[in-house]
């Protein structure tokens, strides 16, 4: 176990720590640990179930769970999990999304097709026997921590096992406050016996937090590039399982109708890196059928506030990252999530808190993208 720095004593007596999925490259996920240190008034320390330094995408430093338990064990904590869909990422998943890109096929190879063996591969990588591993018990904390969740989704928390489950509510039943941020979530929970609160998406704050930081990086490097280069741009995003062809194609025709009806460009961006996220090769090959000759342009920094300032700045977002839509919203720029169908988390959530529903599309939609951001 790698030792862990110790900060200072907080003033009010009571650590703060910040557990989340902020260990890998994901805009989402970067942006939650932004918005949940934001007016913090206690040492922040940021944990995940790996120890990285995500500072070049505008995160933070984490330390794994066991040195963070072995550097502040003694005091006390207030230890919050941190938004997303904490309650059904399953440790397989988490592990993988921890790797080096370009040794997942090997691994998905290797255990993919044995359910013993992708649990026992996951536990070798993150050192714990935990099912949900972004979910801590209260009881495998110190004593004098306690815990919290704050927003965090679970979409799926009915088709986990049964043991699955299990672990979930045993952690969910002794935390000190329950916060989830959709219907479908907190509906499973209460009908589990518990009784969450109904909160928005830490990021839904983003605007008010961070406009002034946006608002500076959107005036340098590469939006400021793209400001001189597109009088105006539609920001567009696909996770890597939108890449097949067809689906290409369509999106394509769409964002031709749509850049045309507003006379404006298309900026294409990822919102993670890490594996199982967004990949580069989809956005060239959209490239490829938008044409030479489209004004487009392709934001290559994976940083959080970069990519907040290319929504805030842009007149449309479509794609298939739930925090794009909430920040794109956030500045009040039309938004829509591009979904499989209607029980992805982003349907679930955007039909949670909006008064018109379906700000989301499944490929079969006619017409992709809605009047305002087809023209």
């Amino acid at each position: 176990m790698t030792s862990a720095t110790r900060q200072a004593a907080p003033a009010n007596g009571r650590r703060l720590i910040l557990f989340g999925a902020f260990d890998r490259h994901n805009f989402g996920d970067l942006l939650l640990a932004r918005c949940a240190a934001a007016g913090a008034r206690s040492e922040i320390v940021f944990v995940g179930l790996a120890a990285r330094d995500l500072h070049a995408a505008d995160g933070f430093r984490t330390l794994a769970l066991a040195d963070a338990i072995a550097a502040y064990g003694n005091e006390d904590a207030d230890f919050v999990h941190v938004g997303g869909e904490l309650l059904t990422t399953t440790a397989w998943e988490a592990a993988v999304m921890l790797q080096p890109p370009a040794h997942v096929p090997r691994i998905v190879a290797l255990h993919d097709r044995n359910a013993d063996a992708r649990a026992a591969w996951a536990q070798s990588v993150l050192g714990t026997a935990r099912r949900i591993p972004y979910v801590v018990a209260r009881e495998a904390l110190p004593a004098r921590w306690r815990t919290h969740f704050r927003a965090v989704g679970g979409v799926a928390f009915d088709a986990l096992t049964a043991a699955e489950r299990n672990e979930v509510l045993g952690a969910l039943q002794g935390a000190t406050t329950l916060g989830v941020r959709d219907s479908t979530t907190l509906n499973a929970l209460r009908h589990a016996g518990l009784a969450p609160d109904l909160q928005p998406d830490p990021a839904a704050a983003t605007s008010g937090l961070f406009r002034t930081t946006i608002r500076q990086r959107g005036r340098g490097g590469e939006i400021a590039a793209l400001h001189a280069r597109l009088r105006s741009w539609i920001a567009v995003q696909l996770g890597a399982e939108w890449g097949d062809d067809a689906t290409l194609d369509r999106v394509a025709r769409s964002l031709h109708s749509a850049s045309d009806a507003r006379d404006g460009g298309i900026a294409l961006f990822r919102a993670g890196l890490a594996p199982w996220h967004d990949d580069r090769d989809t956005l060239r090959r959209l490239a490829d059928r938008l044409g030479a000759n489209a004004p487009l342009a392709i934001l290559e920094s994976p940083r959080v506030l970069d990519i907040c300032a290319l929504l805030a700045g842009a007149h449309a977002y479509v794609g298939t990252s739930l925090h794009g839509w909430i920040v794109a919203n956030a500045f009040g720029v039309p938004a829509r999530c591009l979904v499989r169908s209607a029980a992805d988390k982003a349907a679930r959530y955007t039909d949670t808190w909006c008064k018109v529903p379906r700000q989301w599309r499944t490929p079969d939609d006619e017409p992709l993208f809605p009047p305002e951001i087809s023209g």
